[in-house]
């Protein structure tokens, strides 16, 4: 039984009762096509997981040409209608509630913005020029409409964001609202339009239709007055008496500050909910919603008891996991495949064109199909690799019905994952490797640690199929995409790789250069950890900066905040060549050539060839092979766990 006070007990907001405090935060899922069962099932299964009030994600207002066609739906167009009443009637179906966010995406050339004379820059470095009174009144007009579309599709309630980067913002801010006539100046003046929006709202979707915003109360971080500011803003909102929720954003600012706005695993949890304090104590009636990477039940429920937030929003908990509500109210907590932090299979995947998942559910998109159809022979398989890819591909074939074997050369399951988790601000990443080992011990699989896979240890089994899963491990050569000869000298016993520091505990000496090529996390994160022991650290990399691969994210700014002040930063250089004490290096543009002194350890983070061997020597010799993973394609910078658990999945069906 749950001993949940607050999170799962009824709320009302405004005309509507919801039936617990989860608000799934609108996340624009795209990839799912507009007005498919992949849509609507994505949305069903999280209203049967439990979330009792869902956001529709990025529904435009206006059209949007930078936009892919078919990514969001388009709340201004009625041939939309039907597409919002199918994720309607299948949230509804569980008893939960739902709403339409309306955004104005400033993503036409063709259209002007609150005011020229700030940059704007949420999709493309342009600044277009000043909206005319006529642009602005046919602007909230626009958001009118989008409301009632949703409420002839059937949803509950209608929310807009005026913070976080969206179009909204440029006439709230002062930051970006320079005009000076009836809709700038003041925060009356500045709220003027939102406040006609909502007055429209209520005359035509009447009071017992639901009506939110997502507020950005501390705009602090760009320059703004912070949460004075955000106060003053939400009181004048409830003044009107016609809004029914405020969810509370802080900082987050796309694209300048996105790593508040997605808060990775580097942040705590909960990063919004202190400016959502600040509100509440100011708003006493008023329901606040707020949250910021909440990866537990208890502490949502927490933050409510608290008097911070009255509902708790979440959007990657129940993406990894659609069943996140229920399973906390039943207190089957180890049974909760939890989000990881990375933000590179959901947000990462959309700000490069692709379609957006989870890295650790490959099942997104597809829970409307049915359940994992039985296997039509059942197959001994065994799995050379005990990596999330090997991992997943025997969950999903032993579910099945396969009788699977996986070997593993090492003392522990999760390959690279696990590695990764050992470093300063990635330990979420060991929950994964956590959850599959407890699905795989369910189903019985034979899993054999310190047992390498040979062709012959494989051949006594007699198997079926051989799925081999080996991954990949760091070049000792320091070749990378930037040097492809060889570095003289790294055959030194002093020249270490990730895996001997992390996984076959090597000791480092006082003075260590890290040297990283791969653009990711686990180079400034092996740099860190160093740091924090007291070694004095020289990160030298080929880039301008810190994990440059995740600069969409805004985590590269994180970890720039948090090495800079720990070690010696030597951009635009690669290693010439290594000595038993010192390391010759040379700027990259300049030719320049220094010398780092007395080096006790070099540590390369260069490349990661797949280890492939096995899978060449097995060829022809078996009845069924399968390569993935790492040791298909090896990924040293980001998706490299995306695409491993993702490509465990595939071989999982087809075997």
């Amino acid at each position: 039984m749950s001993t949940f006070k607050h999170l799962f007990t009824p709320i009302r907001l405004g005309a509507l009762e919801i039936p617990n405090r989860v608000f799934m935060s609108p996340h624009g899922m795209v990839g799912l096509p507009i007005g498919s069962d992949q849509q609507a099932g994505y949305f069903e299964a999280r209203a049967k997981g439990g979330s009792g009030f869902l956001g529709i994600a990025s529904c435009q207002v206006v059209p949007a040409p930078l936009v892919p066609p078919g990514w969001f739906i388009r709340g201004y167009h009625r041939d939309d209608i039907p597409a919002i009443k199918k994720i309607v009637d299948g949230v509804h179906k569980w008893g939960s509630k739902v709403f339409v966010q309306g955004v104005w995406m400033m993503a036409d050339f063709n259209q002007a913005q609150a005011s020229g004379i700030a940059p704007h820059t949420v999709l493309t470095d342009t600044q277009p020029r000043s909206m005319t009174i006529d642009e602005i009144k046919a602007l909230a007009e626009a958001h009118v409409v989008t409301a009632m579309h949703a409420q002839e599709a059937g949803a509950d309630g209608f929310e807009f964001p005026i913070g976080g980067g969206a179009g909204m913002q440029s006439f709230t801010s002062p930051l970006y609202n320079q005009r000076t006539d009836e809709y700038g100046g003041s925060l009356q003046n500045r709220m003027r339009v939102i406040v006609e929006i909502i007055d429209q709202v209520r005359l035509r979707c009447g009071r017992d239709f639901g009506l939110g915003l997502a507020v950005n109360a501390d705009d602090s971080t760009l320059g703004g007055d912070g949460l004075s500011e955000g106060i003053a803003m939400c009181q004048l909102l409830a003044d009107t008496g016609k809004v029914d929720w405020l969810r509370i954003t802080a900082r987050g600012q796309k694209p300048q500050m996105t790593q508040y706005h997605y808060p990775s695993s580097y942040m705590p949890e909960g990063t919004h909910l202190y400016a959502a304090a600040e509100v509440r104590k100011e708003l006493k009636s008023m329901p606040i919603v707020s949250g910021g990477r909440v990866l537990t039940a208890q502490f949502a429920d927490q933050a409510i008891a608290d008097g911070k937030c009255d509902m708790v929003f979440v959007a990657r908990s129940v993406i990894a996991d659609p069943e996140w509500p229920n399973k906390s109210r039943a207190r089957k907590f180890d049974e909760i495949r939890a989000c990881i932090g990375d933000l590179e299979g959901c947000f990462l995947r959309s700000c490069i064109g692709q379609p957006v998942g989870c890295t650790v559910n490959p099942d997104v998109g597809f829970e409307h199909e049915a359940t994992l159809a039985p296997a039509a022979k059942i197959k001994k398989v065994v799995i050379a690799g005990g990596g999330v890819a090997g991992m997943q591909a025997a969950m999903v074939a032993a579910r099945r019905g396969h009788n699977v074997t996986i070997f593993e050369k090492s003392e522990e399951m999760g390959g690279h994952v696990t590695m990764q988790a050992k470093l300063p601000g990635l330990e979420d990443r060991s929950d994964i490797v956590r959850w599959l080992g407890l699905q795989l011990k369910k189903l019985n699989v034979d899993i054999r640690l310190h047992t390498k896979a040979t062709p012959e240890s494989i051949a006594a089994l007699a198997p079926d199929a051989i799925v081999v899963a080996t991954g990949s491990t760091y070049s000792r050569t320091g070749i990378s995409k930037n040097q492809l000869t060889p570095i003289p000298g790294a055959d030194f016993a002093h020249v270490l790789t990730p895996e001997d520091l992390l996984c076959e505990h090597a000791r480092a000496g006082k003075r260590v250069a890290v040297y990283d090529n791969t653009s990711y996390e686990v180079g400034p994160g092996v740099a860190e950890l160093l740091a924090n022991q007291g070694k004095e650290v020289f990160f030298v990399t080929t880039d301008s900066g810190f994990a440059m691969s995740v600069t969409e994210l805004g985590i590269n700014k994180v970890i720039s905040s948090r090495l800079l002040p720990k070690v010696t930063f030597i951009p635009d250089t690669r290693i010439k060549e290594i000595d038993p004490e010192h390391l010759t290096l040379q700027n990259v543009y300049t030719g320049k050539i220094t010398t780092l002194e007395n080096i006790d350890n070099t540590i390369l983070v260069t490349s990661k060839p797949p280890q492939e061997s096995l899978y060449h020597a097995l060829i022809g010799k078996v009845p069924e092979l399968y390569l993935i993973g790492d040791a298909r394609e090896s990924r040293w910078s980001v998706f490299a766990t995306d695409e491993a658990i993702k490509d465990g999945r595939r071989i999982g069906l087809i075997l």
